[in-house]
Protein backbone atom coordinates (compact mmCIF):
# COMPACT_ATOMS: atom_id res chain seq x y z
CA UNK A 1 0.00 0.00 0.00
CA UNK A 2 1.00 3.65 -0.43
CA UNK A 3 1.92 4.89 3.06
CA UNK A 4 0.92 8.45 2.17
CA UNK A 5 -2.68 7.40 1.43
CA UNK A 6 -5.27 6.91 4.15
CA UNK A 7 -7.97 4.55 2.93
CA UNK A 8 -11.25 5.13 4.75
CA UNK A 9 -14.77 3.79 4.93
CA UNK A 10 -17.16 6.71 5.29
CA UNK A 11 -20.81 6.70 6.31
CA UNK A 12 -22.96 7.06 3.22
CA UNK A 13 -26.04 9.23 2.94
CA UNK A 14 -29.01 6.87 3.00
CA UNK A 15 -32.45 8.46 2.74
CA UNK A 16 -34.39 5.72 4.51
CA UNK A 17 -32.43 3.85 7.15
CA UNK A 18 -35.51 1.73 7.81
CA UNK A 19 -36.29 -0.05 11.05
CA UNK A 20 -33.76 -2.03 12.98
CA UNK A 21 -30.08 -1.35 13.52
CA UNK A 22 -28.41 -3.31 10.74
CA UNK A 23 -26.84 -1.34 7.90
CA UNK A 24 -27.00 -1.80 4.14
CA UNK A 25 -24.24 -1.77 1.53
CA UNK A 26 -25.14 1.83 0.69
CA UNK A 27 -23.99 2.95 4.12
CA UNK A 28 -20.36 2.10 3.21
CA UNK A 29 -18.51 4.59 1.00
CA UNK A 30 -14.87 4.05 0.07
CA UNK A 31 -12.67 7.15 0.24
CA UNK A 32 -8.97 7.98 0.04
CA UNK A 33 -7.40 10.85 1.95
CA UNK A 34 -3.83 11.85 2.72
CA UNK A 35 -2.10 10.38 5.74
CA UNK A 36 -2.84 12.69 8.70
CA UNK A 37 -0.23 14.67 10.63
CA UNK A 38 -0.21 14.82 14.42
CA UNK A 39 0.07 17.76 16.79
CA UNK A 40 1.55 18.01 20.26
CA UNK A 41 -0.23 15.59 22.61
CA UNK A 42 -1.35 13.25 19.82
CA UNK A 43 -0.41 9.84 18.46
CA UNK A 44 -0.78 8.38 14.98
CA UNK A 45 -2.01 4.79 14.91
CA UNK A 46 -1.71 2.46 11.94
CA UNK A 47 -4.62 0.02 11.91
CA UNK A 48 -3.91 -3.69 11.58
CA UNK A 49 -7.32 -5.17 12.48
CA UNK A 50 -10.87 -3.89 12.25
CA UNK A 51 -13.50 -5.42 14.52
CA UNK A 52 -16.84 -5.91 12.69
CA UNK A 53 -19.17 -6.06 15.71
CA UNK A 54 -22.95 -5.72 15.62
CA UNK A 55 -22.41 -2.71 17.87
CA UNK A 56 -20.78 -0.88 14.94
CA UNK A 57 -24.15 -0.80 13.23
CA UNK A 58 -25.78 0.82 16.26
CA UNK A 59 -22.92 3.30 16.45
CA UNK A 60 -23.43 4.44 12.86
CA UNK A 61 -27.19 4.88 13.32
CA UNK A 62 -26.83 6.31 16.81
CA UNK A 63 -28.35 5.42 20.13
CA UNK A 64 -29.92 8.46 21.77
CA UNK A 65 -29.25 7.29 25.32
CA UNK A 66 -25.62 6.42 24.69
CA UNK A 67 -24.08 8.09 21.63
CA UNK A 68 -25.04 10.21 18.60
CA UNK A 69 -25.12 8.87 15.07
CA UNK A 70 -22.02 9.29 12.92
CA UNK A 71 -22.90 11.96 10.31
CA UNK A 72 -22.79 10.99 6.62
CA UNK A 73 -19.42 11.75 5.09
CA UNK A 74 -17.51 11.05 8.30
CA UNK A 75 -15.33 7.95 8.80
CA UNK A 76 -17.10 4.93 10.17
CA UNK A 77 -16.02 4.03 13.66
CA UNK A 78 -15.45 0.78 15.45
CA UNK A 79 -12.98 -1.32 17.33
CA UNK A 80 -9.46 -1.32 15.87
CA UNK A 81 -6.13 -2.79 16.88
CA UNK A 82 -2.93 -1.24 15.61
CA UNK A 83 0.50 0.18 16.29
CA UNK A 84 1.63 3.64 17.27
CA UNK A 85 3.79 4.81 14.35
CA UNK A 86 4.29 8.42 15.45
CA UNK A 87 3.89 10.00 18.87
CA UNK A 88 3.94 13.46 20.37
CA UNK A 89 2.14 12.17 23.46
CA UNK A 90 4.11 11.61 26.71
CA UNK A 91 2.31 8.35 27.55
CA UNK A 92 2.72 6.57 24.22
CA UNK A 93 5.83 5.36 22.42
CA UNK A 94 6.29 4.35 18.81
CA UNK A 95 5.75 0.63 18.33
CA UNK A 96 3.27 0.12 21.16
CA UNK A 97 0.23 -2.03 20.44
CA UNK A 98 -3.07 -0.30 21.03
CA UNK A 99 -6.82 -0.84 20.74
CA UNK A 100 -9.74 1.57 20.84
CA UNK A 101 -12.87 2.72 19.06
CA UNK A 102 -11.38 4.78 16.25
CA UNK A 103 -11.72 5.40 12.50
CA UNK A 104 -12.19 2.53 10.08
CA UNK A 105 -9.17 3.65 8.12
CA UNK A 106 -5.50 2.89 7.67
CA UNK A 107 -4.61 5.65 10.13
CA UNK A 108 -6.27 7.30 13.12
CA UNK A 109 -5.16 10.29 15.19
CA UNK A 110 -5.77 10.20 18.95
CA UNK A 111 -5.06 12.40 21.95
CA UNK A 112 -4.83 9.29 24.13
CA UNK A 113 -8.56 8.61 24.14
CA UNK A 114 -10.80 7.04 21.52
CA UNK A 115 -13.88 8.47 19.82
CA UNK A 116 -16.08 7.54 22.78
CA UNK A 117 -13.82 9.38 25.21
CA UNK A 118 -12.36 6.18 26.65
CA UNK A 119 -8.58 5.88 27.19
CA UNK A 120 -6.75 3.87 24.56
CA UNK A 121 -5.93 0.35 25.73
CA UNK A 122 -2.45 -1.16 25.56
CA UNK A 123 -1.93 -4.74 24.44
CA UNK A 124 0.83 -6.45 26.47
CA UNK A 125 3.94 -7.08 24.37
CA UNK A 126 3.89 -10.81 25.16
CA UNK A 127 0.36 -11.32 23.80
CA UNK A 128 -0.96 -11.24 20.25
CA UNK A 129 -2.25 -7.96 18.90
CA UNK A 130 -5.52 -9.65 17.94
CA UNK A 131 -6.04 -10.56 21.61
CA UNK A 132 -6.53 -6.85 22.28
CA UNK A 133 -9.85 -7.11 20.44
CA UNK A 134 -10.72 -10.56 21.77
CA UNK A 135 -9.92 -11.85 25.27
CA UNK A 136 -8.57 -8.46 26.36
CA UNK A 137 -11.17 -6.44 24.47
CA UNK A 138 -14.92 -6.08 24.41
CA UNK A 139 -15.48 -9.82 23.87
CA UNK A 140 -13.53 -10.97 26.90
CA UNK A 141 -14.63 -8.15 29.18
CA UNK A 142 -18.30 -8.61 28.33
CA UNK A 143 -17.95 -12.31 29.10
CA UNK A 144 -15.96 -11.85 32.31
CA UNK A 145 -17.75 -8.85 33.81
CA UNK A 146 -21.21 -9.84 32.58
CA UNK A 147 -20.91 -13.34 33.98
CA UNK A 148 -19.63 -12.05 37.34
CA UNK A 149 -22.80 -10.00 37.75
CA UNK A 150 -25.05 -13.07 37.74
CA UNK A 151 -22.75 -14.97 40.14
CA UNK A 152 -22.67 -18.59 38.90
CA UNK A 153 -21.90 -20.81 41.87
CA UNK A 154 -19.80 -23.97 41.46
CA UNK A 155 -21.95 -26.86 40.31
CA UNK A 156 -24.67 -24.69 38.79
CA UNK A 157 -25.78 -25.10 35.18
CA UNK A 158 -24.84 -22.20 32.89
CA UNK A 159 -26.50 -21.98 29.47
CA UNK A 160 -24.83 -19.75 26.85
CA UNK A 161 -26.41 -18.62 23.58
CA UNK A 162 -24.18 -17.67 20.68
CA UNK A 163 -21.71 -20.10 22.23
CA UNK A 164 -19.50 -20.27 19.13
CA UNK A 165 -19.27 -16.48 18.92
CA UNK A 166 -16.69 -14.07 20.26
CA UNK A 167 -18.35 -13.40 23.62
CA UNK A 168 -20.19 -16.69 24.12
CA UNK A 169 -17.12 -18.84 23.50
CA UNK A 170 -15.23 -16.98 26.24
CA UNK A 171 -18.18 -16.79 28.65
CA UNK A 172 -18.52 -20.57 28.51
CA UNK A 173 -14.83 -21.11 29.18
CA UNK A 174 -14.90 -18.71 32.14
CA UNK A 175 -17.92 -20.55 33.56
CA UNK A 176 -15.99 -23.81 33.22
CA UNK A 177 -13.15 -22.31 35.23
CA UNK A 178 -15.70 -21.52 37.93
CA UNK A 179 -16.69 -25.16 38.27
CA UNK A 180 -19.99 -24.89 36.43
CA UNK A 181 -21.74 -27.32 34.14
CA UNK A 182 -21.83 -25.42 30.86
CA UNK A 183 -24.22 -25.96 27.95
CA UNK A 184 -23.85 -23.97 24.74
CA UNK A 185 -26.33 -23.08 21.99
CA UNK A 186 -24.95 -22.74 18.46
CA UNK A 187 -26.14 -23.24 14.89
CA UNK A 188 -24.92 -26.03 12.60
CA UNK A 189 -22.36 -28.84 12.85
CA UNK A 190 -19.24 -26.67 12.43
CA UNK A 191 -20.18 -24.21 15.15
CA UNK A 192 -21.28 -26.98 17.49
CA UNK A 193 -17.96 -28.77 16.90
CA UNK A 194 -16.10 -25.58 17.88
CA UNK A 195 -18.12 -25.32 21.10
CA UNK A 196 -17.27 -28.91 21.96
CA UNK A 197 -13.58 -28.29 21.29
CA UNK A 198 -13.68 -25.43 23.79
CA UNK A 199 -14.70 -27.87 26.52
CA UNK A 200 -18.42 -27.17 26.96
CA UNK A 201 -20.13 -30.14 28.60
CA UNK A 202 -23.01 -30.14 26.11
CA UNK A 203 -23.97 -28.26 22.96
CA UNK A 204 -27.40 -27.65 21.42
CA UNK A 205 -27.85 -27.10 17.69
CA UNK A 206 -30.76 -24.69 17.47
CA UNK A 207 -31.13 -25.45 13.78
CA UNK A 208 -32.41 -28.90 14.73
CA UNK A 209 -35.60 -27.29 16.04
CA UNK A 210 -37.55 -27.85 19.26
CA UNK A 211 -35.08 -25.66 21.09
CA UNK A 212 -36.99 -25.57 24.37
CA UNK A 213 -37.21 -29.38 24.41
CA UNK A 214 -33.47 -29.65 23.73
CA UNK A 215 -32.71 -27.32 26.64
CA UNK A 216 -35.04 -29.30 28.91
CA UNK A 217 -33.31 -32.56 27.97
CA UNK A 218 -29.79 -31.30 28.65
CA UNK A 219 -30.71 -29.16 31.67
CA UNK A 220 -33.14 -31.48 33.51
CA UNK A 221 -32.80 -29.61 36.82
CA UNK A 222 -33.24 -26.25 35.14
CA UNK A 223 -30.91 -23.48 34.00
CA UNK A 224 -29.34 -21.60 36.90
CA UNK A 225 -27.67 -18.93 34.77
CA UNK A 226 -28.48 -17.99 31.18
CA UNK A 227 -25.89 -15.82 29.43
CA UNK A 228 -27.68 -14.42 26.39
CA UNK A 229 -26.00 -12.96 23.32
CA UNK A 230 -28.88 -13.43 20.89
CA UNK A 231 -32.37 -12.85 22.29
CA UNK A 232 -35.36 -14.21 20.40
CA UNK A 233 -35.90 -17.97 20.36
CA UNK A 234 -32.90 -18.88 22.58
CA UNK A 235 -34.09 -16.46 25.25
CA UNK A 236 -37.62 -17.87 25.13
CA UNK A 237 -36.30 -21.43 25.37
CA UNK A 238 -34.13 -20.52 28.35
CA UNK A 239 -36.94 -18.73 30.19
CA UNK A 240 -39.13 -21.81 29.79
CA UNK A 241 -36.44 -23.90 31.51
CA UNK A 242 -35.04 -21.69 34.26
CA UNK A 243 -34.43 -23.10 37.72
CA UNK A 244 -36.05 -21.48 40.75
CA UNK A 245 -34.00 -18.40 41.57
CA UNK A 246 -32.21 -18.46 38.22
CA UNK A 247 -30.45 -15.45 36.75
CA UNK A 248 -30.42 -14.14 33.18
CA UNK A 249 -27.76 -11.84 31.80
CA UNK A 250 -28.64 -9.99 28.59
CA UNK A 251 -25.28 -9.21 26.99
CA UNK A 252 -26.31 -9.00 23.33
CA UNK A 253 -29.28 -9.24 21.03
CA UNK A 254 -28.22 -10.24 17.54
CA UNK A 255 -31.78 -11.28 16.69
CA UNK A 256 -32.97 -7.70 17.29
CA UNK A 257 -30.78 -6.01 14.67
CA UNK A 258 -33.08 -6.84 11.76
CA UNK A 259 -36.09 -4.97 10.48
CA UNK A 260 -38.63 -6.77 12.64
CA UNK A 261 -38.61 -6.47 16.40
CA UNK A 262 -38.43 -9.79 18.26
CA UNK A 263 -40.60 -10.10 21.35
CA UNK A 264 -40.26 -12.19 24.51
CA UNK A 265 -42.96 -14.81 24.94
CA UNK A 266 -42.06 -16.62 28.17
CA UNK A 267 -41.44 -13.64 30.42
CA UNK A 268 -44.09 -14.83 32.92
CA UNK A 269 -41.53 -17.43 34.01
CA UNK A 270 -39.55 -14.60 35.58
CA UNK A 271 -42.33 -14.30 38.13
CA UNK A 272 -43.32 -17.95 38.39
CA UNK A 273 -39.75 -19.10 39.11
CA UNK A 274 -38.38 -16.03 40.91
CA UNK A 275 -35.90 -15.42 38.10
CA UNK A 276 -33.96 -12.17 37.86
CA UNK A 277 -32.92 -10.67 34.53
CA UNK A 278 -30.51 -7.81 33.98
CA UNK A 279 -28.52 -6.26 31.17
CA UNK A 280 -24.86 -5.50 30.62
CA UNK A 281 -23.58 -2.51 28.64
CA UNK A 282 -19.84 -2.57 28.06
CA UNK A 283 -19.14 1.17 28.36
CA UNK A 284 -20.95 1.48 31.70
CA UNK A 285 -18.13 -0.45 33.37
CA UNK A 286 -14.93 1.25 32.18
CA UNK A 287 -13.67 1.41 35.78
CA UNK A 288 -13.66 -2.40 35.92
CA UNK A 289 -11.77 -2.93 32.66
CA UNK A 290 -8.24 -2.93 34.18
CA UNK A 291 -9.09 -5.65 36.71
CA UNK A 292 -10.84 -7.70 34.05
CA UNK A 293 -7.99 -7.34 31.55
CA UNK A 294 -5.44 -8.46 34.16
CA UNK A 295 -7.42 -11.59 34.98
CA UNK A 296 -8.12 -12.43 31.34
CA UNK A 297 -4.46 -11.90 30.41
CA UNK A 298 -3.43 -14.25 33.23
CA UNK A 299 -5.81 -16.97 32.01
CA UNK A 300 -4.69 -16.44 28.42
CA UNK A 301 -0.99 -16.77 29.27
CA UNK A 302 -1.67 -19.91 31.31
CA UNK A 303 -3.71 -21.49 28.52
CA UNK A 304 -6.84 -21.65 30.70
CA UNK A 305 -8.83 -19.84 28.03
CA UNK A 306 -8.28 -19.97 24.28
CA UNK A 307 -9.42 -17.61 21.58
CA UNK A 308 -11.26 -18.76 18.48
CA UNK A 309 -10.42 -16.45 15.59
CA UNK A 310 -12.20 -16.00 12.27
CA UNK A 311 -9.91 -13.59 10.38
CA UNK A 312 -10.40 -12.33 6.83
CA UNK A 313 -8.05 -10.11 4.87
CA UNK A 314 -8.76 -7.09 2.72
CA UNK A 315 -9.81 -3.46 3.10
CA UNK A 316 -12.09 -3.60 0.08
CA UNK A 317 -14.10 -6.50 1.52
CA UNK A 318 -15.07 -4.63 4.72
CA UNK A 319 -18.74 -3.95 3.85
CA UNK A 320 -19.48 -7.51 2.76
CA UNK A 321 -17.76 -8.98 5.81
CA UNK A 322 -19.61 -6.64 8.17
CA UNK A 323 -23.00 -7.42 6.67
CA UNK A 324 -22.34 -11.17 6.57
CA UNK A 325 -22.17 -11.39 10.37
CA UNK A 326 -25.98 -11.42 10.44
CA UNK A 327 -26.16 -14.51 8.22
CA UNK A 328 -24.84 -16.81 10.95
CA UNK A 329 -21.56 -17.78 9.31
CA UNK A 330 -19.10 -16.44 11.91
CA UNK A 331 -17.24 -18.91 14.13
CA UNK A 332 -15.33 -17.27 16.97
CA UNK A 333 -13.95 -13.73 16.88
CA UNK A 334 -14.41 -12.15 13.46
CA UNK A 335 -11.63 -9.71 12.59
CA UNK A 336 -10.65 -8.01 9.33
CA UNK A 337 -6.92 -7.62 8.73
CA UNK A 338 -6.31 -4.56 6.56
CA UNK A 339 -2.53 -4.24 7.01
CA UNK A 340 0.33 -6.49 8.04
CA UNK A 341 1.71 -6.01 11.54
Amino acid sequence: MNDSINRQWLVGQVEDHGPGLSLTREHYVYHEATRPEIQQGEVLIRTIYLSPDPMNHAWVKGWSEKFPAIPPGQPMGGGIAGRVIASRHPDWAVGEAVTGFLDWADYSVSDGTDHLGVPLQRVPADLALASGLTALGMSGLCAYLGLSMVHPFPGETVLVSGASGAIGSLAGQIALLGGNRVVGIAGGPEKCALVQQLGFHEVIDYRQGQLSAQVAELCPEGVDVFFDNVGGAPLDAALANMAIGGRVMICGGLSHYGAESVGIHNHIQLAMRSVSMRGFYYFDHVDQWPKGRRQLAHWLRDGKIVEAFDIEDGFEQVPEICLAQFSGGVKGRKLIRINND
